[in-house]
């Protein structure tokens, strides 16, 4: 029930559906007590599952990880790595020993979501710090597990893994919301709060609407982002309103407050709060743009960003790129289709939505078959 979870589950089931057997084994469940087994998917593409929950002891999870692969014996063990699911700080010592031993010399290819922190210029002194410990964590992993394929979701990534000397292949994020089969032109108008007048399909275009999905950056400005969404609105007369829907965040809701403040006759924020996929789904139809509040380099880290750019959205981002002293500007950005760093919005338009999941499900298996 994260961003790492549903990519995994998605993928394995589709995966499922061209004919492969897939396993599903989750070693640091925070959400369960005690391991729990089932099935993912549904009719032919059944994923069967092991959860093993984080309050177990390392000892006890490797125990139950290594009778689990025993038993299903996979030619391939695809780690989804995300550091900081072991550690609240990312510094889990000794994951590579663990997961060498629940390998047991199999194939292995690593997907990193995340690697280590503290490569920006502007990085403080202790995540640089940290940032060191986290390095040294993920290559002995690598030298521990030495995955045939290593992927990657950003060039950022690719390129400080390459400098330890671990070349990866970009393997694309797929967003964590399926496109709803059909669009629902009421959909809103039911969710038009009645203080901001009738919604009028019909006056549509007079509007820009903007959607953020999911948590919010603690970083991230609300006051910039209001001023500038509002001049560009007024450069074509149109007006604005925000929608959050998913989790904001404690930090995201009061960020939020902030912006309610503001509200006007040519400014409206609707704060929808957790729905359904197709309700999220929907929304994302029916918007203008995305906004994000990761700086741009990271978005396509962002299983919610890529979400909306499915959904046919250009994505601003409303934060500054960093600086990074090993790779250079045209590397960070390299690949950023569909986002949007400045807000001239004045005859953009949406693209045709679509799933990426298939195409990167073809590459996982082509890049494996490869190997």
């Amino acid at each position: 029930m994260d961003g790492v979870g549903d990519y995994t589950r998605r993928l394995a089931v589709e995966v499922a559906s061209r004919g492969h057997q897939c396993f599903l084994l989750s070693l640091a469940d925070a959400r369960i007590s005690k391991a729990t087994a089932g099935n993912l998917g549904s009719g032919a593409f059944v994923v069967p599952s092991l959860r093993l929950p984080a309050t177990d002891s390392w000892r006890e999870r490797v125990r139950q990880a290594k009778a689990f692969c025993a038993h299903v014996d996979p030619d391939w063990i695809s780690w989804q790595i995300v550091p900081y699911g072991y550690h609240s700080r990312g510094l889990s010592f000794g994951l590579g020993k663990r997961f060498q031993e629940i390998s047991g010399g199999r194939r292995n290819q690593i997907m990193f979501h995340e690697i280590w922190i503290g490569e920006a210029a502007q990085s403080s002194v202790k995540n640089k710090v940290v940032g060191k410990f986290q390095q040294h964590i993920i290559l002995d992993l690598l030298q521990r597990l030495r995955p045939l394929v290593v992927h990657t979701h950003t060039p950022l990534y690719q390129h400080l893994l390459g400098n330890i000397r671990y070349p990866a292949t970009i393997l694309p994020l797929f967003g964590n919301i399926p496109i709803a089969a059909q669009l629902n032109p009421d959909w809103l108008k039911e969710k038009w709060p009645e203080g901001w007048g009738e919604f009028d399909l019909a006056d549509r275009k007079s509007w820009w609407i903007f959607v953020m999905f999911g948590s919010i950056h603690p970083e991230w400005d609300p006051e910039d982002f209001w001023q500038r969404a509002t001049e560009a609105g007024q450069r074509t007369g149109r007006k604005c309103a925000l929608i959050s829907i998913g989790r904001p965040g404690t930090i995201g809701e009061r960020m939020l407050r902030q912006i309610q403040k503001r509200e006007s006759e040519s400014w409206h924020l609707l704060t929808l709060g957790e729905q359904s996929e197709e309700d999220i789904s929907q929304c994302l139809l029916m918007a203008d743009f995305g906004v994000s509040a990761a700086p741009p380099e990271y978005i396509y880290k962002s299983g919610t960003a890529v979400a909306m750019i499915e959904h046919g959205l250009q994505v601003i981002a409303t934060r500054p790129m960093y600086h990074y002293r090993h790779c250079p500007p045209e590397t960070v950005s390299d690949g950023m289709r569909n986002v949007r760093i400045d807000f001239h919005l004045e005859g953009m338009k949406k693209t045709q939505p679509g799933s990426l999941l298939p195409i990167v499900a073809t590459q996982f298996i082509e890049d494996l078959s490869g190997a």
